[in-house]
């Protein structure tokens, strides 16, 4: 009776739904991969704003995304061979994961202060270097404002005491909403004295326009390291009776 109540439909649930929740945590490292792999490209397209310190996060997201496949491996063979050891090894595994995935959540909310005050501060310190077709910097300013449809720092005046608005009395060509050659020119002449705008070129600061841009990925990263946490801990729970259905079987045996 009891040995048919240990292999009855209970123990069997339990154990093909570790092997489907492994199937999924597989699943979710090849997405951490590809959102780590978004981040990367983000960090790397402004990386003269961020001193190349926050590649290392991106690069992250991947490499954990790498182990959670290797991890799953250990899930889904103990579970279809509901061997004990493999089984805590996996749970061993997603402790440590799930404790790292914290750790980090907590680092980046301590760590947001500052990492916005370096950002600002060398956006300003970029712009001095803008002006070489070739140059990082004026790569980096141009690729941004045309995209994010956005002017300077806080706002287009940023440019007129840099050495390039000096020189055009303007801003770069980026800045301009209908963009050619020398459209931001002469801006700061053209100026009238009652406003504190000019409908050629974008009014928004590039600063926010990038806070926001990478709020935008954060968010994503964190909703999908939120679920992941969840399934993590579902899925410990559930190895965890497994674990406990397989040893009360051998007993009986």
């Amino acid at each position: 009776m009891a040995d048919a109540q240990l292999t009855g439909c209970g123990p069997l649930t339990i154990k093909y739904l570790v092997f489907f929740f492994n199937l999924i945590f597989f699943l979710s490292g090849l997405i951490l991969i590809a959102v780590g792999g978004v981040a990367q490209g983000f960090f790397h397209q402004y990386m003269q704003f961020f001193e190349g310190q926050y590649e290392t996060p991106a690069i992250g997201i991947i490499i954990l995304g790498a182990i959670i496949l290797v991890v799953s491996f250990f899930g889904c063979c103990g579970a279809k061979k509901e061997n004990v050891f493999m089984l805590r090894i996996f749970i061993c595994l997603m402790v440590v994961i799930l404790m790292c995935e914290i750790a980090a959540a907590i680092t980046v909310a301590v760590l947001r202060p500052d990492i916005e005050k370096l950002i600002k501060k060398n956006m300003n310190e970029t712009m001095i270097h803008y002006g070489d077709p070739k140059g990082l910097p004026t790569l980096a300013w141009d690729d941004m404002q045309s995209n994010h449809k956005c002017c300077g720092v806080g706002s287009y005046m940023d440019w007129e005491t840099t050495p390039y608005g000096v020189n055009v009395t303007g801003v770069p060509d980026s800045c301009c909403i209908d963009e050619k050659p020398g459209c931001g020119h002469n801006i700061f002449v053209q100026i009238p004295s009652d406003s504190s705008s000019v409908p050629t070129i974008y009014s928004e600061g590039c600063y926010q326009a990038l806070h926001d841009a990478a709020m935008s990925n954060i968010g994503a990263i964190a909703g999908g390291i939120a679920g992941l946490a969840f399934f993590q801990i579902l899925g410990i729970w559930m190895s965890s009776c497994l674990i406990k259905s397989a040893r009360e079987r051998y007993e009986i045996l």
